[in-house]
């Protein structure tokens, strides 16, 4: 699908190395929270309603059954109600944050909007939040020209920002994201899905030009996986308000190559305000429908704006 695409842009800079350890301080004290994110591994990350055999916070009780580990039991409560009862503690795991770029060309263009950019600096937020919070991060980059790039696992090591730190590899990583090729985004979630079966939190920053019927495929194949679904539109300001781009000319779409003239007349920029409005709506309803969270960033805006801003709104970071 194109809504408004041009002409590719060279790769963005890297991010810059000097500035990391103050950008990501400023996320100091936040902590991420996606729904249904329970990994298997024990961890810190407390998920209150899921009781299990051991743990420290008792959450409940239940009635012994054969099996029951006898060290559980409550002495207490056999000897006021007659009953064995065995203690439930509050699950304790580890939460797996999988952050997935697209990297396709489309990523490139507007080129004065930067989305790509946008999209590294973004994905570097969250995974410093995840790792301060003893979360677990891997990062893919969804390529439409090769195969996914992906780190292996990363957990808090290091002083946050330093080259030598979790999260100064995962800036070198980003640093090196090229917006090229032609992507399936449904088909890349549903790859990811089958690559990585247990569950964690999958975090999605894309610009979403694709069907969102196709998107709505790769979310819930993650879903059926037990991943809970953040989808993070990242939107250039030229895409919404084409004006500031060009009046007339040729769109040339970056991924398939086809080409089309157009001028911005008025009813030209309605019907393009109309399809628009329609594609955001239906992302909305994919992320609805699939129990996901949708959450949108203009690059005209900051992106530690929108992470203290709309995704503590949404509740997807919030303080400690």
């Amino acid at each position: 699908m194109s809504l408004l695409r041009g002409r590719a842009a060279s790769p963005p800079p890297a991010l810059p190395e000097s500035s990391l350890a103050t950008t990501l301080s400023s996320f100091r004290g936040l902590v991420l929270r996606v729904r249904g994110a329970m990994g298997d591994r024990l961890g810190e990350r407390r998920f209150p309603g899921r009781p299990q055999p051991a743990g420290i916070e008792l959450e409940s009780h239940a009635s012994y059954a054969p099996g029951d580990d006898l060290r559980h039991l409550d002495w207490n409560a056999v000897g006021r109600l007659d009953a064995l009862l065995v203690r439930r503690f509050t699950a304790e795991r580890e939460v797996l944050v999988h952050l997935l770029v697209d990297c396709s060309a489309s990523m490139a263009v507007p080129v004065r909007d930067g989305k790509l950019a946008a999209a590294r600096e973004l994905a570097l937020a969250l995974a410093s939040i995840a790792l301060a919070g003893n979360d677990a991060v891997r990062v893919t980059l969804l390529r439409g020209d090769a195969a996914p790039h992906e780190t292996p696992v990363h957990r808090h090591g290091g002083r946050q920002g330093q080259p030598g730190s979790s999260a100064g590899r995962l800036a070198e990583m980003l640093g090196s994201a090229a917006a090229r090729g032609a992507l399936d985004l449904g088909a890349a979630l549903e790859d990811h899905a089958r690559r990585h079966p247990r569950p964690g939190a999958a975090l999605v920053i894309s610009d979403f030009m694709t069907d969102p019927t196709d998107l709505e495929r790769g979310v819930l194949a993650l879903r059926s996986r037990g991943y809970g679904v953040v989808l993070l539109h990242v939107i250039g300001a030229g895409e919404l308000e084409p004006a500031r781009e060009f009046r007339h000319g040729v769109l040339r779409d970056v991924e398939s190559g086809g080409t089309h003239p157009i001028a911005l007349t008025r009813s030209a920029l309605e019907r393009y305000g109309a399809l628009l409005a329609g594609h955001l709506a239906a992302l909305e309803a994919v992320a609805t429908r699939a129990e996901a969270t949708y959450a949108r960033m203009s690059t005209a805006s900051n992106v530690g704006e929108f992470v203290t801003g709309e995704l503590g709104r949404v509740g997807v970071v919030r303080r400690r």
